[in-house]
Protein backbone atom coordinates (compact mmCIF):
# COMPACT_ATOMS: atom_id res chain seq x y z
CA UNK A 1 0.00 0.00 0.00
CA UNK A 2 1.35 3.16 -1.64
CA UNK A 3 1.51 6.38 0.71
CA UNK A 4 -1.13 8.39 -0.76
CA UNK A 5 -3.05 5.14 -0.21
CA UNK A 6 -2.13 4.54 3.39
CA UNK A 7 -3.35 8.73 4.26
CA UNK A 8 -6.47 8.52 1.98
CA UNK A 9 -7.53 5.07 4.16
CA UNK A 10 -6.45 6.75 6.99
CA UNK A 11 -8.34 9.73 6.38
CA UNK A 12 -11.55 8.26 5.52
CA UNK A 13 -11.25 5.70 9.04
CA UNK A 14 -11.26 9.13 10.64
CA UNK A 15 -13.97 10.54 8.94
CA UNK A 16 -16.39 7.20 9.94
CA UNK A 17 -15.33 7.42 13.23
CA UNK A 18 -16.35 10.92 13.14
CA UNK A 19 -20.13 10.07 12.65
CA UNK A 20 -20.65 6.90 14.53
CA UNK A 21 -23.45 8.00 16.70
CA UNK A 22 -22.30 9.60 19.96
CA UNK A 23 -25.37 8.63 22.07
CA UNK A 24 -25.84 4.65 21.28
CA UNK A 25 -28.10 2.89 23.24
CA UNK A 26 -26.23 1.17 26.02
CA UNK A 27 -26.34 -2.43 25.87
CA UNK A 28 -26.25 -2.82 29.77
CA UNK A 29 -28.84 -0.91 32.15
CA UNK A 30 -28.83 -1.21 36.50
CA UNK A 31 -32.12 -0.45 37.29
CA UNK A 32 -33.69 -0.64 41.09
CA UNK A 33 -36.54 -0.38 42.85
CA UNK A 34 -37.10 0.98 46.52
CA UNK A 35 -40.12 1.51 48.18
CA UNK A 36 -40.09 4.83 50.30
CA UNK A 37 -42.69 4.77 53.05
CA UNK A 38 -45.07 7.51 52.90
CA UNK A 39 -42.03 9.67 51.73
CA UNK A 40 -42.16 13.44 51.67
CA UNK A 41 -44.46 12.90 55.41
CA UNK A 42 -42.62 10.93 57.42
CA UNK A 43 -43.14 7.81 57.19
CA UNK A 44 -46.90 8.00 58.30
CA UNK A 45 -50.29 8.69 56.74
CA UNK A 46 -51.33 11.27 59.30
CA UNK A 47 -48.18 12.81 59.35
CA UNK A 48 -47.43 16.28 57.22
CA UNK A 49 -44.96 17.48 54.74
CA UNK A 50 -43.06 19.12 58.28
CA UNK A 51 -42.73 15.88 59.48
CA UNK A 52 -40.65 14.35 56.38
CA UNK A 53 -37.08 14.24 58.92
CA UNK A 54 -35.34 11.37 56.84
CA UNK A 55 -34.58 13.80 53.74
CA UNK A 56 -30.58 13.77 54.33
CA UNK A 57 -30.52 10.08 55.22
CA UNK A 58 -31.94 8.43 52.49
CA UNK A 59 -30.10 11.13 49.91
CA UNK A 60 -26.83 9.76 51.61
CA UNK A 61 -28.35 5.92 51.49
CA UNK A 62 -29.01 6.26 47.66
CA UNK A 63 -25.75 8.30 47.12
CA UNK A 64 -23.68 5.63 48.52
CA UNK A 65 -25.82 2.15 48.08
CA UNK A 66 -27.54 3.01 44.91
CA UNK A 67 -24.57 5.45 43.25
CA UNK A 68 -24.56 3.21 39.73
CA UNK A 69 -28.07 2.72 39.09
CA UNK A 70 -29.10 4.48 36.09
CA UNK A 71 -32.75 3.64 36.73
CA UNK A 72 -34.64 3.90 40.07
CA UNK A 73 -38.35 2.78 40.25
CA UNK A 74 -39.46 4.72 43.75
CA UNK A 75 -42.75 3.58 45.38
CA UNK A 76 -45.00 4.96 48.46
CA UNK A 77 -43.89 8.91 47.65
CA UNK A 78 -46.37 11.34 48.56
CA UNK A 79 -44.33 14.48 47.94
CA UNK A 80 -42.98 13.85 44.48
CA UNK A 81 -41.22 17.38 44.10
CA UNK A 82 -39.28 16.91 47.37
CA UNK A 83 -38.57 13.23 45.46
CA UNK A 84 -37.21 15.42 42.34
CA UNK A 85 -35.39 17.99 44.90
CA UNK A 86 -33.80 15.10 46.51
CA UNK A 87 -32.61 13.21 42.95
CA UNK A 88 -31.83 16.23 41.25
CA UNK A 89 -28.08 16.33 41.21
CA UNK A 90 -27.87 13.09 39.09
CA UNK A 91 -31.50 12.34 38.36
CA UNK A 92 -34.72 13.88 36.39
CA UNK A 93 -37.82 12.35 37.57
CA UNK A 94 -41.12 11.74 36.35
CA UNK A 95 -44.31 10.74 37.49
CA UNK A 96 -48.34 11.51 37.55
CA UNK A 97 -51.14 13.59 39.23
CA UNK A 98 -52.35 12.00 42.15
CA UNK A 99 -56.04 12.23 42.98
CA UNK A 100 -55.63 12.21 46.57
CA UNK A 101 -53.68 14.61 49.29
CA UNK A 102 -51.89 11.81 50.46
CA UNK A 103 -51.58 9.44 47.61
CA UNK A 104 -48.61 6.70 47.28
CA UNK A 105 -46.96 7.77 43.66
CA UNK A 106 -44.81 5.58 41.62
CA UNK A 107 -42.14 7.57 40.63
CA UNK A 108 -39.07 6.95 37.59
CA UNK A 109 -36.20 8.62 37.91
CA UNK A 110 -33.44 8.43 35.50
CA UNK A 111 -29.85 9.50 35.15
CA UNK A 112 -30.28 12.95 33.45
CA UNK A 113 -26.56 13.26 31.89
CA UNK A 114 -27.38 9.61 29.40
CA UNK A 115 -30.86 9.43 29.29
CA UNK A 116 -34.62 11.31 28.67
CA UNK A 117 -38.06 10.45 28.83
CA UNK A 118 -40.85 10.21 26.45
CA UNK A 119 -44.47 9.47 27.07
CA UNK A 120 -46.71 6.87 25.41
CA UNK A 121 -49.59 9.05 24.98
CA UNK A 122 -50.57 12.29 27.29
CA UNK A 123 -49.25 11.41 30.46
CA UNK A 124 -46.85 8.84 32.22
CA UNK A 125 -50.30 6.93 33.99
CA UNK A 126 -52.22 3.51 33.20
CA UNK A 127 -54.58 4.46 35.38
CA UNK A 128 -56.91 1.85 34.63
CA UNK A 129 -54.89 -0.44 36.97
CA UNK A 130 -56.09 1.65 40.24
CA UNK A 131 -59.22 -0.63 39.37
CA UNK A 132 -61.80 1.95 40.67
CA UNK A 133 -59.88 2.45 43.83
CA UNK A 134 -60.33 5.72 44.14
CA UNK A 135 -57.39 6.20 41.88
CA UNK A 136 -55.00 4.72 44.24
CA UNK A 137 -52.98 2.22 42.45
CA UNK A 138 -52.56 3.22 39.54
CA UNK A 139 -49.48 2.09 37.28
CA UNK A 140 -46.55 4.10 36.04
CA UNK A 141 -45.67 4.02 31.93
CA UNK A 142 -42.46 5.32 30.30
CA UNK A 143 -40.32 5.46 27.41
CA UNK A 144 -36.59 5.70 28.29
CA UNK A 145 -34.60 7.11 25.31
CA UNK A 146 -30.98 7.65 24.74
CA UNK A 147 -30.29 11.56 25.50
CA UNK A 148 -30.23 12.33 21.87
CA UNK A 149 -31.48 9.23 20.27
CA UNK A 150 -34.11 6.19 19.73
CA UNK A 151 -36.00 5.04 22.44
CA UNK A 152 -35.01 1.83 23.75
CA UNK A 153 -36.72 0.39 26.65
CA UNK A 154 -40.28 0.93 28.29
CA UNK A 155 -40.57 0.90 32.08
CA UNK A 156 -43.34 0.79 34.40
CA UNK A 157 -44.05 0.73 37.79
CA UNK A 158 -46.17 -0.50 40.08
CA UNK A 159 -47.61 -0.60 43.64
CA UNK A 160 -50.38 -3.19 43.75
CA UNK A 161 -52.74 -3.84 46.35
CA UNK A 162 -51.83 -4.58 49.89
CA UNK A 163 -52.72 -7.29 52.26
CA UNK A 164 -54.33 -11.17 51.12
CA UNK A 165 -55.41 -9.74 47.93
CA UNK A 166 -54.27 -12.06 45.39
CA UNK A 167 -57.13 -12.12 43.22
CA UNK A 168 -57.18 -7.88 42.95
CA UNK A 169 -53.34 -7.70 42.33
CA UNK A 170 -53.58 -10.26 39.51
CA UNK A 171 -56.20 -8.08 37.34
CA UNK A 172 -54.46 -5.30 37.99
CA UNK A 173 -51.90 -6.70 36.20
CA UNK A 174 -54.49 -7.90 33.46
CA UNK A 175 -54.88 -4.50 32.99
CA UNK A 176 -51.27 -3.59 32.43
CA UNK A 177 -51.22 -6.64 30.01
CA UNK A 178 -54.11 -5.01 28.09
CA UNK A 179 -52.34 -1.85 28.10
CA UNK A 180 -49.37 -4.14 26.41
CA UNK A 181 -51.02 -5.47 23.51
CA UNK A 182 -52.52 -2.72 22.20
CA UNK A 183 -48.80 -1.23 21.74
CA UNK A 184 -48.03 -1.79 18.30
CA UNK A 185 -44.31 -1.07 18.53
CA UNK A 186 -43.70 -2.28 22.23
CA UNK A 187 -39.94 -2.00 23.20
CA UNK A 188 -38.23 -4.35 25.67
CA UNK A 189 -40.00 -3.70 28.89
CA UNK A 190 -39.40 -3.67 32.47
CA UNK A 191 -41.54 -3.78 34.97
CA UNK A 192 -40.54 -3.17 38.98
CA UNK A 193 -41.99 -1.59 42.12
CA UNK A 194 -43.97 -2.93 44.80
CA UNK A 195 -46.11 -5.96 44.15
CA UNK A 196 -46.91 -6.85 47.47
CA UNK A 197 -46.30 -10.57 46.54
CA UNK A 198 -46.98 -13.09 48.86
CA UNK A 199 -46.12 -17.32 48.92
CA UNK A 200 -48.67 -19.72 48.98
CA UNK A 201 -48.02 -20.39 52.65
CA UNK A 202 -49.27 -17.14 53.32
CA UNK A 203 -52.11 -17.02 50.85
CA UNK A 204 -53.49 -20.38 50.93
CA UNK A 205 -53.61 -21.07 47.35
CA UNK A 206 -51.33 -23.53 44.67
CA UNK A 207 -49.02 -21.09 43.62
CA UNK A 208 -46.78 -18.27 44.85
CA UNK A 209 -48.14 -14.80 44.13
CA UNK A 210 -45.42 -14.10 41.50
CA UNK A 211 -45.77 -17.20 39.57
CA UNK A 212 -49.51 -16.18 39.34
CA UNK A 213 -48.21 -12.70 38.64
CA UNK A 214 -45.66 -14.22 35.55
CA UNK A 215 -48.28 -16.11 33.83
CA UNK A 216 -50.99 -12.77 33.94
CA UNK A 217 -48.52 -10.96 32.58
CA UNK A 218 -47.27 -13.29 29.70
CA UNK A 219 -50.94 -14.28 28.42
CA UNK A 220 -50.79 -13.65 24.88
CA UNK A 221 -47.56 -11.88 24.61
CA UNK A 222 -44.02 -12.60 24.96
CA UNK A 223 -43.30 -14.06 28.47
CA UNK A 224 -42.56 -11.87 31.36
CA UNK A 225 -40.77 -13.00 34.21
CA UNK A 226 -39.32 -11.90 37.84
CA UNK A 227 -35.52 -11.81 38.46
CA UNK A 228 -36.00 -11.70 42.22
CA UNK A 229 -38.19 -14.25 43.24
CA UNK A 230 -36.19 -14.95 46.17
CA UNK A 231 -34.64 -11.91 47.20
CA UNK A 232 -36.16 -10.66 50.52
CA UNK A 233 -36.69 -6.71 50.41
CA UNK A 234 -39.64 -6.48 53.61
CA UNK A 235 -38.37 -6.95 56.82
CA UNK A 236 -34.94 -9.75 57.61
CA UNK A 237 -34.07 -13.34 58.65
CA UNK A 238 -36.93 -16.08 58.57
CA UNK A 239 -39.50 -13.08 58.73
CA UNK A 240 -37.71 -11.14 55.16
CA UNK A 241 -40.57 -11.55 52.28
CA UNK A 242 -39.76 -10.43 48.72
CA UNK A 243 -42.65 -8.30 47.92
CA UNK A 244 -40.43 -5.63 45.77
CA UNK A 245 -39.60 -7.21 42.04
CA UNK A 246 -38.02 -6.16 38.93
CA UNK A 247 -39.54 -8.54 36.05
CA UNK A 248 -38.53 -8.35 32.32
CA UNK A 249 -39.65 -9.48 29.41
CA UNK A 250 -38.38 -11.67 26.71
CA UNK A 251 -35.17 -10.39 24.87
CA UNK A 252 -33.44 -9.29 28.25
CA UNK A 253 -31.18 -11.25 29.51
CA UNK A 254 -29.72 -9.94 33.23
CA UNK A 255 -26.46 -10.37 34.54
CA UNK A 256 -26.72 -10.67 37.97
CA UNK A 257 -29.53 -9.18 40.78
CA UNK A 258 -28.99 -8.05 44.58
CA UNK A 259 -30.90 -6.75 46.99
CA UNK A 260 -30.02 -4.72 49.99
CA UNK A 261 -28.47 -6.71 53.02
CA UNK A 262 -30.57 -5.56 55.76
CA UNK A 263 -32.84 -7.42 54.70
CA UNK A 264 -31.28 -10.67 53.69
CA UNK A 265 -32.20 -14.32 55.12
CA UNK A 266 -28.92 -14.68 56.83
CA UNK A 267 -27.26 -11.33 56.22
CA UNK A 268 -23.36 -11.31 55.54
CA UNK A 269 -22.08 -9.72 58.82
CA UNK A 270 -18.56 -9.10 57.16
CA UNK A 271 -20.26 -6.78 54.97
CA UNK A 272 -21.20 -3.27 56.05
CA UNK A 273 -24.79 -2.42 56.30
CA UNK A 274 -27.35 -0.58 58.26
CA UNK A 275 -29.39 -3.20 60.79
CA UNK A 276 -32.53 -4.01 59.90
CA UNK A 277 -33.96 -2.37 63.09
CA UNK A 278 -32.66 1.20 62.90
CA UNK A 279 -33.27 0.74 58.42
CA UNK A 280 -36.28 0.92 59.07
CA UNK A 281 -36.50 3.46 61.75
CA UNK A 282 -34.38 6.29 60.14
CA UNK A 283 -34.97 5.23 56.53
CA UNK A 284 -37.83 2.60 55.38
CA UNK A 285 -39.45 -0.44 55.92
CA UNK A 286 -38.44 -1.93 52.57
CA UNK A 287 -34.61 -2.88 50.90
CA UNK A 288 -34.07 -1.73 47.27
CA UNK A 289 -33.24 -4.34 44.74
CA UNK A 290 -31.58 -4.13 41.51
CA UNK A 291 -30.54 -5.68 38.18
CA UNK A 292 -28.31 -5.22 35.73
CA UNK A 293 -29.87 -5.75 32.69
CA UNK A 294 -28.76 -6.36 28.94
CA UNK A 295 -30.64 -5.51 26.01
Amino acid sequence: MGLKTTVAFTSLLALLLTFQPAHAAPSKVKISTLNLKWYGIGGFMWNDAEDEFRRENIKKFIDQVLHDSEIIVFTEIVETADLKALMQDRMDCVTYEGEWSRHQHVVACFEKDKFRAEKFDSDYIISEAALGSGGLRPALQVKICEKKGECFLQVLGVHLAAKNKTEKRAEQLKTVNENLKRQTKRLPTVIAGDFNSYIKEQTGGDKDDMEIFEEVLSEDLVPFRSVTKHIPTYNSGERGRAYDHIVVSQGISVNRVWGYEACAKEPNLEKKFIPYGSYRRYYTDHCPVTAEIEL
